[in-house]
């Protein structure tokens, strides 16, 4: 007897299908940063430079243009990066909490023990991008595109990631408490090792469509829809 395909299992199946992401190629010898340049990024692109340790505040780095580019240990809060390019670019250690990259690009970028909390990326497009022990908390995605991008042990708590567009996206280790998914498609994305709670969605529910989850998320929202869940 033939076996009929499920086809949620292959609608996920077909989704779920992953791209090799593409690291950052950064120059063993690269050029010393001070704010100053920074400040004028937007007139010359930033190339083969290491900034370290920076400290500013409220600054405008709008259309700033980095590549080759390596950014440690740096506080770079509530400051405005919108429109901005940024291509083989590594973020280590850095504070962006409350700034702005706000249709910005981000392409072979790797972000680590970075704080991002509340920081807006609407309608930003990132590709080849990993994020690895991040906080994203009460951030901005709204519109936002994500190509080829892997998120391990981050924290997407109460953000806003409503209309997104999603992408041969891998999760790992990831929380997701109170974040929104409104009209946010996630097909063939695994949520089964991620903390998945109160997450907001419409009201047919249909962006949960083609995911994989545990049994506990699962039975979770299958509660929201009336499903009375034996114990």
């Amino acid at each position: 007897m033939a076996t009929i395909p499920d086809p949620v299992q292959t609608a996920y199946e077909a989704a779920a299908a992953q791209r090799t992401l593409s690291l950052p190629t950064i120059p063993e010898e690269l050029r010393a940063l001070e704010a100053d340049d920074l400040r004028g990024g937007a007139e010359e692109p930033l190339e083969a430079i290491d900034a370290s340790g920076l400290i500013i505040a409220d600054e405008n780095f709008s259309e700033l243009q980095a590549a080759h580019a390596r950014f440690a240990n740096c506080f770079l809060s509530c400051c405005d990066f919108s429109g901005s390019l940024f291509t083989d670019t590594v973020f280590e250690g850095c504070d962006f909490a409350n700034s702005y990259f706000d249709n910005a690009g981000f392409t072979r970028c790797t972000f680590k023990n970075c704080k991002l909390t509340g920081a807006s990326f609407m309608e930003a497009n990132l590709e080849h991008v990993t994020l690895t022990d991040c906080t994203l908390d009460f951030g901005a995605f709204n519109r936002c595109r994500f190509w080829a991008v892997s998120a391990t042990r981050c924290d997407f708590s109460g953000a806003d990631m409503a209309e997104m567009e999603l992408h041969y996206v891998t999760l790992d280790d990831d929380r997701f408490i109170g974040t929104s998914f409104f009209r946010t498609p996630l097909l063939g994305l695994d949520f089964s090792t991620c903390q998945l709670e109160g997450v907001a969605l419409s009201d047919t529910m249909a962006e949960i469509y083609g995911t994989k989850m545990n049994v506990y998320q699962a039975a979770a929202l299958a509660r929201r829809l009336g499903v009375i869940v034996a114990e």
